[in-house]
């Protein structure tokens, strides 16, 4: 009987304790929501902005799915890389492509190795620009500004110029932009080979799906000699 009393006896210390200790771990939750709270919303933000551009870019792959197939190259945006295949025996890379007029105004001329205009630079694709495949025979794995070794190795025509099998190819200026992460280097093209190759670029290559219709700013300009970067630091076909 006495234990009975004991555990329904709600008065005393005891209680005062407790709602003592309610109070604090209330107030403590209450502090905590107010820390947290404003992350929370950021990265809602950031996931909501993350799932509207995956959207974007699901819609945008249909294009480059059909573009990768019609150049029998994959199924779709991949990094870069060797296809399997050699021209001359120097192994293959298939690269995704824009054309200096599938650009608003076209593409800045290189000038003292990097983009014409200063190191902030802003490009719009046309709403109606499509990717094209450029099959490139190197000896090594990086794209390079100075090096004779990089040819097409499939015709291709760009801007209205065609340029056969065996003609040079080479890197220009490279921009990027590190907060969306994007880098796009620019081509020069043309025989015989020159590494000091100045004035208009014939076309670019990005590490990422740029979408027709859309804008990208860049706040790095430098050139791509001694910068080089690896064929799957691009976008290709996979």
């Amino acid at each position: 009987m006495r234990i009975r009393a004991f555990l329904k006896n709600d008065h005393g210390a005891v209680t005062v304790d407790h709602v003592v200790l309610t109070g604090g771990v209330v107030g403590l939750g209450i502090a905590t929501l107010l820390v947290v709270s404003g992350g929370i919303a950021d990265l809602s933000r950031d996931i909501a902005r993350q799932l509207t551009e995956q959207r974007i870019s699901d819609s945008f792959r249909s294009l480059v799915e059909q573009v990768c197939r019609d150049g029998g190259a994959g199924f779709g945006p991949a990094p870069a890389g060797p296809t399997g295949e050699t021209w001359n025996g120097l192994p293959v890379n298939a690269l995704l492509i824009y054309q200096a007029s599938d650009f608003v105004g076209g593409l800045p001329t290189e000038s003292g190795a990097v983009a014409a205009g200063g190191r902030a630079q802003t490009l719009t694709l046309r709403a109606d620009a499509r990717p094209a495949i450029l099959y490139l025979a190197d000896d090594d794995a990086l794209l390079h500004e100075v090096d004779d070794s990089q040819k097409v190795a499939q015709d291709i025509t760009l801007n209205g110029d065609t340029f056969v099998a065996g003609s040079d190819v080479s890197a220009a200026y490279t921009l990027s932009d590190p907060d969306s992460g994007i880098m796009l280097s620019s081509l020069h093209f043309g025989n015989p080979f020159n590494g000091n190759w100045q004035g208009p670029v014939m076309a670019t290559t990005a590490s990422n799906p740029l979408e027709p219709g859309e804008s990208y700013s860049f706040n790095r300009n430098i050139t791509t000699h001694q910068n080089e970067q690896p064929y799957s630091a691009y976008l290709g076909c996979g």
